[in-house]
């Protein structure tokens, strides 16, 4: 699975003849870049319907209280509604979370809270979170593309890159209002 999302990963380090040492971010890429990057995640659905693009976006500005006092909590709720039934449905997950959005204090917070809901549901998955550096790992780098793409859509409208990969991204939105925007 890590080669589906190291691939194209590599591609964009070949093309601009940038050495892997050197992270690429999401907002350092072109526009024609992220449109080539959402080209890139519907072949991939295509042609491995195993892999699956999941994000979840957040109205901030709409999060009640007791999640603004715990945002920490609310990072991990998130993480529960995006990635539970699909966690649920496997032996074992292996999960990687970005290493520098887990604050020292909680960084087996996440862990534990996904694992007892895991057992709330009766699942029998055996869960390993292994923390990453993004900078070391091309599919978290895969995974902030995606989260650039989806974050550009919902802060500046719909983006080209968006429109075209919004077929193959399984989009939840929380605490959105009906009629307006965040």
């Amino acid at each position: 699975m890590e080669r589906v999302l190291s691939r194209p990963m590599r591609g964009l380090y070949t093309k601009r003849k940038r050495p892997l040492q050197r992270e690429l971010k999401s907002v350092e890429m072109s526009a024609g870049e992220r449109i080539g990057f959402a080209e890139g995640l519907s072949r991939i659905a295509k042609d491995r319907p195993d892999v699956h693009f999941c994000a979840i976006t957040v109205c901030k500005t709409n999060v009640n209280p007791a999640f603004r006092a715990h945002p920490n909590g609310l990072y991990n709720y998130m993480a529960k509604l995006l990635l539970l039934d699909i966690m649920g449905d496997h032996e074992t997950v292996c999960f990687i979370p970005d290493a520098r959005s887990l604050k020292t204090e909680f960084k087996h917070a996440m862990h534990d809270y996904l694992r007892t809901e895991l057992a709330v549901r009766g699942a029998a998955t055996r869960l390993q979170t292994t923390p990453w550096e993004s900078r070391d790992c091309l599919p978290l780098q895969f995974t902030d593309v995606l989260a650039g793409i989806v974050w550009a859509h919902h802060e500046f409208g719909n983006s080209e890159p968006y429109r075209i990969s919004r077929d193959v991204i399984r989009q939840r939105t929380l605490f959105f209002p009906r009629a307006a925007s965040c």
